[in-house]
């Protein structure tokens, strides 16, 4: 079965030719990849939001991360990630986000080894004090156009998204910056209300980082940032579905409500701090606050599917063409269609991941000609 991306799915093949999917085909006829019985295939999977893989963190471990990164991810059927840096001193930051962007564009230029680094996303340090969360107060940075432009320097053009709070201090005129430059602006760690997040949608704004997460909740009387991003269409909401960031019934409520705009994200935090420990199923800190997940974006499918009572190829949208649609990307990846990257992701039947192709070249899975073993 071929999970198109788009929600439809129909059995056929693939026709590959260099590195671009030429033509879907009828299911009978000769393959040049013979599949188990009940494979299933599908766009390879997007992870916009992760720290780090193993003992990594793409903060302290920078461009030495990304290469391992690469092969760990395409272990869980993705063919592409952003690597987060988060709120750290100022300079600490570009350096992190230029090293990450040199090694991405060295991998881009060679075969593929696994899944490619898309770019590059600040998670601050223009962030609400009040919702920082384990983002160090006293490495929150005032916002302005200046710093805006330092940043998306630092990256050379590998800068595709920043998380900042909307209400704080020079965030509209740093915004513009990003907008001008192409590059998401995503609501988050921020106090906002309705009133503030419509106008944030206004400016350009068209993410929100982690929904429920880093933000209030969402009031009946005084709604929250959150029920403007619902309310426009023009918006893609991120969800952490872990199970613990947000309970199974609030992501089923926020798929009901937002349908194919639902954007699944790991958050992953590896365990580098002697402070941080896995407890109740997330990642804290030494105080006890949530410092990210310890999700696998394979199984944030599983467990949306779970959650939701959607089939696979509904589910996987959420971790395919929202994620893409998120990049600007949605007419290159995130799809099974004619003229885009054969970034492919294979499952068997209890819907685990059995091999992964980034742009035709098999990178994870005996059935591509690659080992399994970590």
């Amino acid at each position: 079965m071929l999970a198109i991306g788009d929600g439809s799915s129909t059995f056929g093949r693939i026709g590959i030719d260099r590195g671009r999917i030429e033509k879907v085909l009828p299911a009978d006829g000769p393959s040049d990849i013979p599949l188990p019985p009940g494979t299933i295939v599908a766009p390879g999977l997007i992870d916009v939001h992760t720290n780090g893989v193993a003992d990594l963190t793409f903060n302290r471990d920078q461009g030495g991360a990304v290469a391992v990164a690469a092969a760990e991810y395409a272990r869980m059927g993705a063919t592409g990630f952003v690597a987060s840096i988060m709120t750290a001193p100022w300079e600490s930051m570009l350096h992190a986000a230029s090293e990450v962007a040199e090694a991405a564009h060295e991998l881009e230029g060679g075969r593929p080894i696994g899944a490619r680094c898309l770019g590059v996303h600040f998670e601050g340090p223009f962030l609400n004090a009040k919702f920082r969360r384990i983002h160090r107060n006293e490495w929150i940075a005032q916002a302005s156009a200046e710093r805006a432009r330092e940043m998306v320097d630092a990256c050379g053009g590998a800068c595709v998204m920043v998380t900042l709070a909307p209400e704080a201090d020079g965030a509209s005129e740093a915004a513009r910056v990003f907008l001008e430059n192409g590059i998401v602006c995503s609501a988050g760690h921020t106090s906002a209300r309705y009133r503030e997040g419509m106008l944030a949608i206004g400016l350009g704004y068209r993410s929100l980082t982690h929904a429920f997460n880093g933000m209030p909740p969402l009031d009946h009387r005084d709604p929250s940032i959150l029920a403007a991003f619902i309310q426009d269409r023009r918006t893609l909401v991120h969800v952490i579905a872990d199970g613990h960031h947000v309970s199974p019934v609030m992501v089923d409520i926020l798929y009901r409500t937002l349908g194919d705009r639902v954007v699944l994200v790991t958050d992953f935090m590896p365990l580098v701090d002697p402070g941080y420990r896995i407890e109740g199923g997330v990642v804290r800190d030494e105080h006890g606050t949530i410092a990210g997940s310890a999700l696998r974006i394979d199984q944030a499918v599983r467990n949306y599917m779970s959650y939701t009572e959607l089939p696979f190829a509904q589910a996987i949208v959420a971790a395919t063409y929202a994620p893409a649609r998120l990049l600007k990307e949605g007419e290159r990846i995130g799809r099974i269609a004619p003229g885009m990257r054969a970034d492919l992701s294979f499952w068997d039947e209890t819907y685990q991941i059995i091999g992964t192709m980034v742009g035709g070249e098999g990178v994870f899975g005996t059935i591509l000609g690659q080992p399994t073993a970590a």
